[in-house]
């Protein structure tokens, strides 16, 4: 447990929900906050477990997932530097959905189940951002489940490795079985169509990378106007 520096302070205060709030609370939310320091393959949370905080990634990535039915951890997403996350189970007062995992050594922000409380909950105009921020995602959940309702597997593909590729500042480092996990197929599905991709020269598959050489094409293949996002 570390005090913020300078750079992730103001991470912190950017934040829309924090930037709403007002002088008072936005003092004490930065006086409460630490720096968790996670090393690659150490936990964050695990689900079931109890909130203990809001989440903002300062540096490294997270790896969200959960347990299938035959107890092999499923990914979903993949969390990275300027991500918030965990308000829902502060909100509600349910436990933790999913596992997040340190896939790199990571800097973690955390403001205190109790600060968040008593700073965000209780300050309408930081609540209403956060409500905001809860309604972005549930768009995104429906986006995704219409994705996986209509959309033919190459246009999901396409898309979810657009999306990888426009949230990453490092590439895809990212390998097949994941990506089959988020789409929920088989990996030989998505092995037959990567492979394709790369013999037309669109894409360029390494060890636990994908490279997009020319998204325009993959664009091409994404035909399904996506949910409003406004």
């Amino acid at each position: 447990m570390e005090n913020l520096t300078p750079d992730q302070n103001k991470l912190l205060l950017s934040h829309p929900c924090i930037a709403a709030a007002s002088p008072e609370n936005r003092k004490a939310i930065a006086q409460s906050a630490y720096i968790k320091v996670l090393n690659k393959g150490q936990y964050l949370q695990h689900r079931g477990g109890d909130a203990i905080g809001y989440y903002g990634i300062f540096s490294g990535k997270i790896k969200v997932s959960a347990m299938s039915s035959t107890g092999k951890a499923l990914t979903l997403k993949y969390l990275q530097a300027g991500d918030w996350f965990g308000e829902i189970s502060l909100l509600d007062g349910i436990a933790r959905t999913h596992d997040c995992e340190a896939t790199q050594v990571c800097q973690v922000i955390i403001i205190p189940k109790l600060a968040f409380e008593t700073h965000i909950m209780n300050d309408l105009d930081a609540l209403k951002a956060i409500t905001r921020q809860l309604c972005q995602r549930v768009r995104t959940a429906m986006n995704l489940a219409e994705q996986a309702t209509i959309q033919p597997l190459p246009e999901r593909l396409a898309n979810r490795l657009l999306e990888l590729q426009n949230a990453s500042k490092e590439g895809l480092n990212i390998n097949q079985q994941d990506i089959a996990h988020m789409l929920g197929v088989s990996r030989q599905s998505v092995s037959k169509l990567l492979l394709q991709w790369a013999e037309l020269g669109w894409i360029k598959l390494e060890y636990h990378q994908v490279s997009l050489l020319k998204p325009d094409k993959l664009k091409s293949i994404c035909m399904s106007s996506p949910v409003p996002q406004g």
